[in-house]
Order: C-alpha cells, then sequence, then structure tokens
C-alpha cells in the first residue's frame, strides 16, 4: 500500500479493545486499509495506511470505528504527541501549567518542556521526592504523611491544592507514588501511584497500580499524568 495514512494515538486502551476494533474495520473495508499497532508503556499507536485507489469515504468509515470505539482514550489523529497536544491546548485555552512530582521525578516536566513554545504556557515544575520538601514547598501536613503516608490519595490531593493555592496557574499536575523495584516501609505495593489534577475549581486524584520495571512504571504513569490534565483541559 502507498497512499495517505492517518495515525491515531490514544492512552490507556486495551489490547483486547484495539484488536477487535481492527477485525470490525477489515470487515468492510476490501482490503484497502493496512492496519499497523504498537505500544509503547501507556500509549498506543495506530497508523491506518489506505490504498490509492480507496474511496474518501470508506476511509472516513474507517477512521470512523476507531474514533467512536476510542473516544474516551484518544488525544490524535493527527500524529502528533501527547506533549505537543497538551502544550497546543493549553496555548487555545490561554492557560498555565504548573507541575509538582515525586517518584516521576521531573519526567512530567521535561516532556512538556521539550516541546517548542512551552515557555508560553509552562510556570514552573517542582520535584518535591521527600516528604519534607512536600510539606515546604507545598504545604502538604505532617498529618496526612503520618497518617496516610506519603503515596496516597491525600497527599496527591494536598500537593496539588498547595500548588493551586499559589494562584499562578491554572492546572497543575501532581504524582506520588512506588516506581520499585522494593517497596518502602509502608509495604504498599511497588506500582501503586496517586495522579492529581488540579485546576481551580476542584482536584481530581486518579489510583493506579502499573505493573514491569521502574521505568515501565514511571513512564507509564508520565504518560497518563499528561493525558488526564489534556482531558481536563478540554473541559476548560
Amino acid at each position: 500500500m502507498s497512499g495517505d495514512k492517518t495515525v491515531v494515538r490514544c492512552i490507556g486502551a486495551k489490547d483486547a479493545q484495539i484488536k477487535d476494533l481492527i477485525a470490525r474495520a477489515k470487515n468492510f473495508d476490501g482490503g484497502k486499509v493496512e492496519y499497523r499497532h504498537t505500544r509503547r508503556y501507556a500509549e498506543d499507536v495506530i497508523e491506518l495506511i489506505y490504498d490509492e485507489e480507496i474511496s474518501k469515504r470508506l476511509a472516513e468509515d474507517v477512521l470512523r470505528v476507531f474514533a467512536e470505539g476510542l473516544s474516551d482514550n484518544i488525544y490524535s489523529l493527527d500524529g502528533s504527541p501527547l506533549s505537543e497536544q497538551l502544550v497546543w491546548l493549553l496555548k487555545l485555552r490561554d492557560k498555565k501549567i504548573s507541575v509538582a512530582e515525586s517518584f516521576t521525578g521531573g519526567g512530567i516536566a521535561r516532556r512538556i518542556t521539550s516541546v517548542s513554545g512551552a515557555s508560553e504556557v509552562y510556570f514552573e515544575g517542582l520535584n518535591t521526592y521527600s516528604e519534607l520538601s512536600k510539606m515546604k514547598r507545598l504545604g502538604v501536613s505532617e498529618y496526612t504523611l503520618k497518617t496516610f503516608g506519603a503515596v496516597s490519595e491525600q497527599t496527591a490531593y494536598e500537593m496539588a491544592a498547595g500548588l493551586m493555592a499559589t494562584g499562578d496557574c491554572d492546572i497543575c499536575i501532581t504524582t506520588t507514588g512506588l516506581a520499585g523495584p522494593n517497596s518502602d516501609k509502608s509495604g504498599m505495593p511497588v506500582g501503586l501511584c496517586y495522579i492529581a489534577v488540579g485546576t481551580r475549581e476542584r482536584v481530581y486524584v486518579y489510583r493506579y497500580k502499573f505493573d514491569g520495571t521502574r521505568e515501565d512504571i514511571t513512564e507509564t504513569a508520565i504518560d497518563y499524568a499528561l493525558f488526564l490534565a489534556y482531558k481536563q483541559l478540554k473541559n476548560m
């Protein structure tokens, strides 16, 4: 096949779900579309490569299968990466973003600032790795850390609330978790993490349990964190 192509990018889709959508599309594409699916951490990339003789209507019908079937997971239909889509949407909404990271160690900030023009929308990034840093820089209470632990919904919430309280950003991302390879004194499972997305109206906290190596867990969490912020921005 040597025609045009569409690149669908999404986060958090199930492998079986994508295989089913490809099978559904093949039922009526007349052999005029080639499908290439790759996955890296939490991101799926699906390339739809069209035969030169395919009609515009058929190409649109095939794309619609994926657009509707992955509607909650898609962030791009033009192949652009998540970090670029997030920066573009921040510019479109005229919003500023800040980040406070624990176990992701600056990875979210690195992804955002890798995009040209990010300085227009990125206010600051804090690497609040220790409990003391979380208290001093973000106002997380000692009670919260002693009662619920650094890796908890409450800590993620207070990290985001503290960052939003500065008034310097319109949306923020915070992360806290256990990337491994071993657990800490809490005994919580490796891969457990909390991602918070804060806005001026409220803070949303999400709990995940990721598997794999330390790198797998960290990079997967970064993917989800950027995607959750992107989804929240779309509603602002």
